[in-house]
């Protein structure tokens, strides 16, 4: 008995990730354009779940800071607003942080590997064309802090995988 509670509970924690992703709608290559500019709102928040005050100002603002860093000609807009130039192409980033897990303190100091016990966030992204309004994207990420656990620890990997899923549906241009 006490092997296969061992056996489970190793397979359990070796077989948990610390980045989820559920893609409702991939991106397919005739959505690849070359956008000038990204259009960052902050993002929505449920209503349904508790989720930190700050996440909908800060993961997008990591988000743009990831992109400028990346590519630091490009145009990062980071309220909603008229874009400069209409004839500009505009890749709209809509997201809204649904869920968010506070993780278990003991898992997290008995565990020790793989971010076990640490907590978790899940944010929809959408991307849009903005001038189409055509549904370029749409995901579901969840993603587990990583050290020190706290702050803008929590929303690294979400913001990771956003910055990728940004840029594989578009190339900047500059």
């Amino acid at each position: 008995m006490f092997i296969i509670l061992v056996f489970i509970f190793f397979g359990l924690n070796i077989s948990c990730s610390p980045l989820k992703t559920i893609s409702y709608k991939d991106i397919h290559s005739k959505y690849i354009n070359s956008y000038e500019i990204i259009e960052l709102p902050n993002f929505d928040k449920t209503s349904e779940v508790w989720v930190p005050y700050d996440s909908y100002t800060i993961i997008p603002d990591m988000v743009a800071e990831s992109l400028i860093s990346e590519n630091p000609n490009s145009v990062i807009l980071r309220k909603t607003q008229a874009s400069p130039d209409s004839g500009r192409k505009v890749l709209l980033v809509h997201g809204k942080v649904t869920n968010y897990n506070r993780g278990c303190k003991f898992c997290e100091w008995f565990i020790r590997i793989n971010d076990k016990g640490k907590s978790s966030v899940t944010v929809r992204i959408k991307l849009i064309d903005k001038k189409t309004g055509e549904l370029i994207a749409d995901q579901s990420i969840e993603g587990r802090a990583v050290k020190p656990g706290y702050g803008r620890s929590r929303y690294i990997r979400v913001r990771d995988k956003i910055v990728t899923l940004i840029i594989e549906a578009s190339i900047i241009s500059s």
